[in-house]
């Protein structure tokens, strides 16, 4: 409109996504204060507040017919009130539940994520929902326009699984920014997504000298990080959990020391890496034990690289899918050796840094560093560490959905003559201190293993990063929807009769459109040229967080 003059002032809308709770009769006042606790934290994650994300609690319910299943009916949830596309997700939403005993009506739906990671305790990550089409949840998420879901076990104190979170959203990078934030709040209320230590710990000690071991472990990765600047290293260990409130026969890897060498968040690019395993000290295997890049290793005990973590297929599952669609410049090595003190027990040495290192130069000098500091450790085959060494270079270059592996790399520790680590009275004061924590400790699962601290984690998106949010008005109705920055204006005038598709005249559906430049002033949108001002006005602004746009119908 430029100089044109609108009658219609813009109405009040809080568009940012907020917590709400519909407390139904009949509701015991346990379940009402666990709502309270959970409606809390909802309200307080404010990361992403435009974002297509709806923030969901389901809880064990007893239905009519007597069968325990998963409801998420007047329970809290969180959400744009400006979305209309999730509003209608949510209203589909309460009709359904989530069997837990494989029995039901119409409106149940047999099993399904929530209902396992309810029961394994651990969080179940589905990345592209277009994969699994043809379910009642799946099929109406699509349509709200949301492409990844994570369903989040939820604890208390005491250990015991509360319910489930769901966490659905449009774009998958920002599951993990609603993952850290909602973690750190639910804490405060007295919950969290992870489960307590004490039931992550397997039943059996790991037998031999388990001490020597981890003494040599702790120092070699130490040192390895250090002295060759890896943004990330620690080791783990395979075992089958029998613990009574986590499922039996389940193969799980306990995190046993955690190294990371860069400690200024500024600094830190793969930060997300450091914040994911501080939240985890135990993790699931997929599926069968050589899927993954640490199953893999472990299943044929060969050495593993892969050099852009973003693409590896096989973490398509559980936490790790996290880990895959949030990071996309880290590589990551992983190789499995035996100590002599621990007989059979395989240990993953798993390391990650930038993507833009030398590879081939780094796995050298960092062989040489465990090969001088694991006295006791070998390859399964039983060959000495500083021989040479091939190692699976995991091809994520294809295009396919799975994942080839290129002819192996021939790693010869030291081959580069990187620097040597430069032993310093700081360096030998650090061992000593080591060496003196472990003696005081009284076995390894008692022990206080170190972790890197939680840093804020970067939004890494993918090709939707220039997406741009819209709100728009019409008489008394409003929509937020969202277009790339590429879009055109006839894709801006489809995707508005789409949305006000049951308000608009059907007769001849003549309308104009108007966008705010500043508060009371507003210019015609009429073409290409006018939505690239608009797009860039909104781009380059910082105090712009969404465009405004007013349909106005035409008055003959």
């Amino acid at each position: 409109m430029g100089d044109d003059d609108t009658t219609n002032p813009w109405p009040e809308i809080n568009p940012n996504r907020r917590a709400v709770w519909h407390r139904g009769l009949g509701r015991s006042e346990k379940n009402d204060e666990k709502n309270k606790k959970i409606l809390l934290a909802f309200d307080n994650v404010k990361s992403l507040p435009l974002n297509s994300i709806i923030i969901q609690f389901w809880s064990p319910v007893t239905a009519i017919d007597g069968r325990r299943a998963l409801s998420c009916s007047r329970n809290p949830f969180a959400l744009s009130h400006a979305n209309h596309r999730l509003w209608k997700y949510r209203t589909s939403c309460v009709k359904y539940y989530y069997s837990l005993n494989g029995s039901g009506d119409a409106r149940t739906i047999i099993g399904g994520p929530p209902c396992t990671a309810l029961r394994h305790h651990f969080p179940e990550v589905v990345l592209d929902l277009r994969a699994h089409q043809g379910t009642p949840m799946v099929d109406l998420a699509l349509e709200s326009e949301l492409s990844c879901f994570m369903m989040l076990p939820v604890f208390k104190q005491s250990g015991s699984c509360i319910g489930v979170i769901e966490v659905s959203a449009r774009l998958p990078p920002d599951l993990a920014i609603i993952f850290n934030e909602l973690n750190r709040k639910l804490k405060i209320v007295g919950f969290s997504l992870t489960p307590p230590q004490s039931l992550c710990r397997p039943c059996k000690g790991v037998t031999g000298d388990s001490k020597s071991a981890l003494c040599e472990i702790r120092m070699a990765v130490s040192l390895a990080v250090q002295s060759h600047a890896i943004t990330l290293g620690h080791v783990w260990y395979p075992y089958e959990n029998r613990c009574v409130r986590m499922p039996k026969s389940r193969t799980l890897l306990c995190r046993l020391a955690s190294y990371g060498a860069v400690d200024n968040q500024d600094d830190d690019h793969l930060s997300f890496v450091k914040t994911f395993f501080g939240n985890f000290r135990v993790l699931p295997l997929i599926g069968r034990r050589g899927e993954g890049l640490i199953g893999r290793t472990l299943e044929t005990h060969q050495p593993h690289l892969c050099r852009n973590i973003y693409r590896l297929s096989d973490n398509r599952g559980g936490p790790w899918a996290l880990l895959s669609a949030n990071v996309k410049s880290c590589a990551c090595f992983v190789i499995c050796l035996r100590s002599s003190h621990t007989g059979e027990l395989d240990y993953a040495f798993e390391f990650f840094w930038p993507q833009t290192r030398n590879h081939l130069a780094l796995m050298e000098g960092l062989l040489l560093t465990l090969s001088e500091n694991l006295p006791s450790f070998k390859h399964v085959s039983g060959a000495q560490l500083g021989n040479e060494l091939p190692v699976v270079d995991v091809d994520t270059s294809s295009s396919g959905s799975g994942t080839a592996e290129r002819k192996p790399i021939k790693v010869v520790p030291g081959g580069n003559k990187l620097p040597k680590v430069v032993v310093t009275r700081a360096s030998v004061a650090k061992r000593r201190k080591i060496a003196a924590d472990l003696h005081n400790d009284a076995k390894v699962d008692d022990l206080h293993f170190s972790s890197p601290p939680l840093t804020i984690v970067n939004n890494n998106q993918d090709d939707d990063d220039d997406l741009v949010i819209i709100i728009a008005v019409y008489k008394v109705y409003n929509r937020l929807f969202f277009l790339p920055s590429s879009a055109t204006f006839e894709d801006v005038t489809d995707k508005i009769k789409r949305e006000f598709e049951h308000e608009l005249n059907p007769v001849d559906g003549t309308y104009k459109i108007s966008y705010q430049v500043l508060p009371g002033m507003w210019h015609s949108l009429t073409d290409d040229t006018s939505l690239k001002s608009c797009v860039s006005s909104y781009q380059t602004s910082n105090n712009i967080d969404y465009i405004k746009l007013y349909v106005l119908p035409v008055v003959e």
